[in-house]
């Protein structure tokens, strides 16, 4: 594949072979299940709480850190204060779930087919899938994909900058056999298609 490309009218476009959109559309299914509420959704019953009401206005009653290393990557804390970053995630924490979330589902709803025909249970069985991308859609693609890749680097067990240089040398050296070669050949296409496309920004 060629990465992103601006076309003649000046959109944002990018071909996926059907075994790449299938890869990304899991990738992105993932983030969105990792991201929902645990209580499910907001709608309000006849009894409904505090705690639902809360909710509609973008505040947790859940201060604490997430447990799962993968979101709290995601969802870090912003103060190194406990107290600080308690409240900061109280007030936060909602909106940047609801946000991250919507970015995911946008580069999952672009991946499937715009056949009327086609339903969720449906395999992708066409050669290749174009994305376009439009306006403010391109930094929701971009940090979807930033997402995905902050993910992948915790299982891959890749930090910072800093100590991530003996990781990547592992992992180029591994055999093809490993299955946490493939894990990180996902996490270096991830990583070059967020470059391919912020060169055209």
């Amino acid at each position: 594949m060629s990465g992103f490309l601006r076309s003649g009218d000046e959109k944002i476009a990018i071909t996926f072979a059907s075994q790449e959109a299938h890869v990304l559309m899991n990738l992105t299914e993932q983030i969105i299940e990792l991201l929902s509420e645990e209580d499910g959704g907001t709608h309000l019953s006849k009894e409904h709480t505090v705690d639902d009401l809360m909710r509609m206005v973008g505040i947790s009653t859940n201060d604490a850190p997430p447990i799962d290393p993968v979101l709290l990557r995601l969802l870090p804390n912003a103060y190194k204060d406990v107290e600080k970053a308690a409240e900061f995630r109280r007030y936060t924490e909602h909106g940047l779930r609801e946000k991250k979330r919507a970015n995911a589902v946008l580069i999952r709803e672009a991946l499937l087919p715009q056949d009327e025909d086609w339903d969720n249970d449906s395999p992708l069985d066409v050669a290749h899938i174009t994305c376009v991308i439009e306006g403010d859609d391109v930094m929701a693609w971009l940090s979807a994909m930033n997402d995905i890749r902050l993910a992948l680097a915790v299982r891959l067990d890749i930090g910072g900058e800093r100590d991530a240089k003996p990781q990547h040398e592992k992992y180029e050296l591994m055999v093809e056999s490993d299955p946490m070669k493939a894990v990180y050949a996902v996490y270096s296409w991830i990583g070059w298609l967020q470059e391919s496309l912020l060169k055209l920004l």
